[in-house]
């Protein structure tokens, strides 16, 4: 198995990470390491050590600072949902502000979340499909409680953002908002475990999983799923409260190496899965599971 893959000789008809994976006995693994946990369909974890008031100071100054972007598609931009990114890519072919890079693609439609939704991406490297492409953190994620906490994580991270719902707009008389909107895929936890905290809710925002009851995610409590089956957040009716959540993507077993602007394995590969690593604190100490009964 080759130990080192540089985003330099990934040719442009493919993602950094499908090119990893071709290279590597990643599918073979994926197979035969099952988690320890013994529930995976909500991982629910305490925030040790963190002050969450600061984190959302720390996102205030940011977005009076940055800016707050909508989720860009090809006929503009959301006025629902949007954020700001924590990753970005140096060579997006979108050429989006490093702050913008992770909150949609103006090349697709506003239903074309992020799995399988590349038919205009005819060089897959370097688009916003291309998870491991966003290998660089941006200036906003060292500001403040925000950056302290991200310093923390013993991971890299991936495509990560701020998500924020501007639950005022939403039109309670939607029917298609309602049923259809957000529904989408994510990644494999293999390739990207995604970590959820939130730092600003209310009761109306809600998180669905594919043919399950919709629930609400609680501040103080950090949230992990497989998100590669379908699932969605909305706004159930309308609100005064934006929903300001962390949308944290995890490398769980390839490391980044920025000198070398190069990814290779790291020591869990193929032998611990995702889901324990969360549980036994190597993606970051200040996660704790909450064990269930």
């Amino acid at each position: 198995m080759l130990a080192e893959f540089p985003v330099s000789m990934v040719p442009v008809t493919e993602t950094i990470f499908s090119h990893i994976q071709k290279r590597t006995s990643y599918d073979a693994a994926c197979a035969v390491v099952t988690p320890n946990v013994r529930d995976t369909r909500k991982l629910e974890m305490d925030l040790v050590g963190v002050d969450v008031a600061a984190l959302k100071r720390s996102v205030t100054d940011i977005v009076e600072q940055y800016g707050f972007s909508g989720w860009r598609h090809k006929d503009g931009e959301s006025k629902t949902y949007g954020g700001f990114s924590l990753t970005y890519n140096p060579d997006h072919q979108d050429a989006l502000d490093a702050h913008v890079s992770s909150i949609g693609t103006p090349k697709n439609a506003s239903s074309e979340f992020y799995w399988a939704a590349v038919q205009q991406h005819l060089e897959l490297k370097h688009s916003y499909f291309d998870t491991y492409g966003f290998r660089i953190r941006t200036p906003a994620s060292r500001v403040g409680a925000l950056g302290a906490f991200i310093d923390g994580f013993q991971r890299p991270l991936v495509r990560s953002r701020v998500g924020i719902i501007c639950g005022e707009n939403v039109d309670p008389s939607d029917s298609h908002y309602k049923e259809k909107e957000g529904w989408h895929r994510d990644e494999p936890v293999f390739e990207n475990l995604r970590i959820n905290i939130p730092l600003q809710t209310d009761e109306n925002y809600l998180f669905q999983m594919e043919d399950e009851t919709p629930y609400h995610l609680e501040v103080g409590k950090a949230y992990s799923w497989d998100t590669h089956k379908p699932h969605r957040v909305f706004a159930a009716a309308p609100t005064q409260t934006m929903r300001i959540h962390l949308v944290l993507g995890v490398s769980p077993w390839f490391d980044y190496d920025a000198a070398q602007d190069s990814w290779q394995p790291n020591e869990y590969f193929g032998k611990l899965h995702p889901f324990d690593m969360l549980a036994e604190g190597l993606i970051s100490k200040n996660l704790r599971l909450i064990q269930r009964n």
